[in-house]
C-alpha cells in the first residue's frame, strides 16, 4: 500500500480562500501587496522594451483547490515575441523568476508570493484568473469538485521520490539532475494539457514541491555544478 501523500496536500473547498477573497472580490490590501511585489519584480527584469500587458493572479489561490501550501501565483503577462531572442525568452524569464523567488520571501496572509513571466501566446491551464491591474475576474472559477485518483497519485509520488533520492545520492553529474528536473516539468505540462489541474501528473508535481523535493533537486544541481567547476 503506497504512502498517503494526497490527504494533506490536495483539497477542494466550498469557498475561495477567505484570507484573499471577500464577496468574490480580492481583498484590497491583498491586491495592493501583490501589485507592489509585482512592480519590484518587473523592475528587476531589466529588459529594454519589456511591455506589461497585465498582472494576474492564477493557480489554486484563485480557485477552490487551495491548501496551506498554496502560493499566490502572480503572473506578469508579456509577449515573448517582442524580444529579439524570443527563442530563449522562456529560459531567460525562468532564470529571472528563480533568482527573484530565491532572494525574496514575501508572505501575504500566510502564503508565499511567487512571480512568473507568462507569454500571452501560451496562457496557463487554470480554473481561475484574476486581473490585479483591472481588479476583475478574467476567468471565474467554477465550483466543480473533481474526481481524484488517490492511489494513482500516491504511486506516482512514491516512484518519483525514489528517482529523486537516487539522483541526489548516486549521481555525480549535474546533467543527471538537470534531466530529472526537465522530466518533471514535461510530466507536469503533459498532465495539464491532457487532464488539467487535477491530473495525476500535476498533483504529483505539486506534492513533490510541497514536500521540498524540488528544492532539494535545485540545491543538489547547484552543488554538483560547483563541485565540477572547483579544483
Amino acid at each position: 500500500m503506497p504512502n498517503d501523500f494526497v490527504s494533506k496536500n490536495v483539497s477542494y473547498r466550498p469557498q475561495l480562500a477567505r484570507e484573499a477573497w471577500q464577496m468574490n472580490r480580492i481583498r484590497p490590501e491583498v491586491r495592493y501587496k501583490l501589485l507592489n511585489a509585482a512592480k519590484m519584480f518587473i523592475d528587476s527584469i531589466d529588459v529594454t522594451g519589456f511591455v506589461v500587458l497585465d498582472v494576474v493572479l492564477t493557480g489554486s489561490m484563485a480557485n477552490y483547490n487551495y491548501t496551506k501550501f498554496s502560493d499566490f501565483d502572480v503572473h506578469i503577462i508579456t509577449s515573448y515575441a517582442n524580444l529579439e531572442c524570443d527563442d530563449v525568452a522562456e529560459e531567460f524569464y525562468q532564470a529571472k523568476k528563480r533568482v527573484w523567488n530565491d532572494a525574496h520571501d514575501i508572505i501575504v496572509r500566510g502564503h508565499e508570493v511567487e512571480m512568473y513571466v507568462e507569454d500571452d501566446a501560451k496562457p496557463p491551464v487554470s480554473g481561475g484568473i484574476y486581473s490585479l491591474l483591472d481588479d476583475k475576474w478574467l476567468k471565474v472559477p467554477s465550483y466543480d469538485p473533481p474526481k481524484i485518483d488517490d492511489r494513482a497519485i500516491n504511486l506516482k509520488v512514491s516512484g518519483l521520490i525514489k528517482h529523486i533520492d537516487h539522483a541526489i545520492t548516486r549521481s555525480d553529474e549535474p546533467e543527471d539532475v538537470r534531466r530529472l528536473l526537465d522530466k518533471l516539468r514535461r510530466m507536469r505540462q503533459a498532465g495539464l494539457d491532457k487532464n488539467g489541474e487535477f491530473s495525476v501528473e500535476n498533483l504529483a508535481y505539486k506534492i513533490l514541491r510541497n514536500l521540498g523535493y524540488l528544492d532539494r533537486l535545485y540545491s543538489e544541481l547547484n552543488d554538483k555544478i560547483d563541485a565540477e567547476l572547483s579544483l
